[in-house]
């Protein structure tokens, strides 16, 4: 369901630039599961009226220049890193990790009394110079103003 909710939630954020024919979400540690149901789910689909190609890594030097990365949760003690290696690059980051969004990840996929929420950093995202449709934000929970830095803790 997340994966489904992955693709939705795309046409309502738009791009600064993009330099790909295609439309690339790359899959950072994914387990099997992420795998399987991100190729399921996305093959021969398009977004944006762009074809999407679904790409997978382990390591974070090994991230080209995708349009969305997906961070799994076996990254979390790298999350800090991940994060930083990727600022400034236009690329929309997307995470299930419990407190993504605060520690500076762009939205946050989570479940909540069985339904699933949106949380979105808005502050990282304007800072990256992503656009989100209103329509979008009121339906998510919007963290305003600085994040939490995970070392303070």
């Amino acid at each position: 369901l997340k994966v489904i909710i992955i693709g939705k939630v795309i046409k309502y954020i738009t791009w600064q630039s993009s330099s790909n024919d295609n439309f690339i979400i790359t899959i950072l540690n994914g387990t099997d599961n992420d795998k399987k149901y991100f190729s399921q789910i996305y093959k021969n689909k398009s977004i944006k009226n762009r074809k999407i190609k679904i790409k997978y890594i382990d390591d974070i030097s090994k991230i080209k220049t995708p349009d969305l990365l997906y961070i799994s949760k076996s990254a979390t003690k790298n999350l800090s890193d991940i994060l930083n290696n990727v600022e400034k690059k236009d690329i929309f980051t997307v995470s299930d990790i419990r407190g993504f969004a605060e520690k500076g990840g762009m939205m946050q996929v989570y479940f909540s009394l069985q339904k699933v929420k949106l949380k979105i950093n808005l502050s990282v995202a304007k800072k990256e110079k992503f656009k989100i449709k209103s329509s979008l934000l009121r339906i998510a929970d919007v963290i305003r103003g600085n994040y939490i830095d995970e070392n303070s803790f």
